[in-house]
């Protein structure tokens, strides 16, 4: 069985009070794989994965060595020093340490768990948060209830044990936070000793700029098209959780597109990478041979074998999509419209519309004949 280990431990974190309450539990919901409570545990799990997997904005990197606490408690729980049990309580009370003193707000409860894959083990944490409801009882009279809340889950927490015991990956966890808990971001990630190694806006807004570039070899009324289908290939793979292959973006493409430039776009993707390490005089532009000879960590040899991205959702869909909105009004139009349908004037600020929805002019055309 893939998941090894379940516990989830209680936590309330009223405003006016300094500390955080804590109510723990020793009970591991998968000790037992006949007990028919285990079926629950790998819905929650298989639930929680599809939430962290599907959410957009997420944060990847590498444990600092400044704040070594929680690392140290995962060594040594690695090393059998400690059983999941101490070690989820032990971490449970460094996380709720951090919230002492602070001005959050937290309440519901902290799951911890431990699946063992074919090809990595993999541990998670989550905010799970909860509904109080009515429910109907067996012999049908009313009362309350309460269950737990997944379209409204806290921050998510992935580490990949494997990679980080064999330092073999810069991006060896990976972070999100839910609805409304943003201002909890930098507290729970400073608990944790996180640190970014990845700017996926950043990532994404330079593989951007390349495809813009190659679609211009295409011809001019299939170029927008060709973007179209880079940034629908880009967020498919990124709601799936799987980074965006460029071999495997080429071929996508090329059973997609009518027109090819003659320049594979995995090869022009690189080499226009490259030049601009150059130009930055990055030396990162190393080859990984040469940055294994010359001794660098595990990490930066990683990043020079890049073949692939981890995309940044908001930055795909503004490529092909711009949008914006105040309190009176509110945009959207393809990026392919620009210059044509709505022509933009940079000095007064203003949008001209030749293309107005059909059911936009019904409504303006019925507002004018009653006035």
């Amino acid at each position: 069985m893939a998941l090894k280990h379940f516990i989830t431990h209680g936590i309330a974190k009223l405003e006016k009070e300094p500390a955080a309450k804590v109510t723990m539990s020793d009970q591991d919901g998968v000790a037992d794989e006949d007990s028919p409570l285990s079926a629950y545990y790998q819905r929650a799990t298989k639930q929680l994965k599809g939430i962290l997997m599907q959410r957009s904005g997420k944060r990847y990197g590498v444990f600092s060595h400044e704040a070594p606490v929680f690392q140290g408690l995962l060594k040594d729980w690695q090393k059998g020093g400690m059983s999941f049990q101490s070690w989820a309580r032990r971490c449970m009370e460094q996380l709720a340490a951090g919230l002492d003193n602070t001005d959050f707000l937290v309440d519901g409860y902290l799951a911890f768990f431990h699946e063992s894959l074919e090809d990595s083990d993999r541990l998670y944490l989550f905010h799970l948060r909860y509904k109080d409801s009515v429910t109907v009882n067996s012999d049908l009279s009313l009362s309350e209830t309460r269950y737990l809340d997944f379209s409204n889950t806290g921050f998510g927490l992935c580490i990949n044990l494997t990679d980080w015991q064999q330092d073999s990956d810069s991006k060896y966890i990976t972070f999100s936070f839910g609805r409304g808990d943003r201002p909890l971001q930098n507290q729970i990630l400073s608990t944790i000793g996180f640190t970014d190694t990845l700017n996926t806006a950043a990532e994404t807004e330079e593989f951007l700029s390349i495809v813009d570039e190659y679609s211009r070899t295409l011809p001019a009324a299939e170029a927008f098209a060709y973007k179209s289908k880079v940034v629908d290939f880009c967020i498919e793979q990124d709601m799936r959780g799987e980074a965006v292959d460029f071999d495997e973006l080429d071929q996508h493409l090329s059973t997609e597109m009518k027109s090819q430039p003659g320049e594979a776009f995995s090869h022009y993707l690189i080499e226009k990478k490259k030049e601009r390490q150059k130009a930055q005089k990055d030396t990162s532009g190393l080859t990984p041979e040469q940055l294994v000879e010359l001794g660098a960590p595990m990490t930066d040899v990683a990043e020079a074998v890049k073949s692939e991205l981890i995309p940044d959702r908001k930055k795909l869909k503004g490529f092909i999509r711009y949008s914006g909105k105040n309190k009176e009004i509110s945009l959207s139009f393809s990026a392919s419209l620009l210059g044509e349908g709505v022509e933009f004037n940079q000095q007064e600020k203003s949008l001209l519309i030749r293309q107005v929805p059909e059911s936009l002019l019904k409504q303006l055309s019925g507002k004018k004949d009653e006035e």
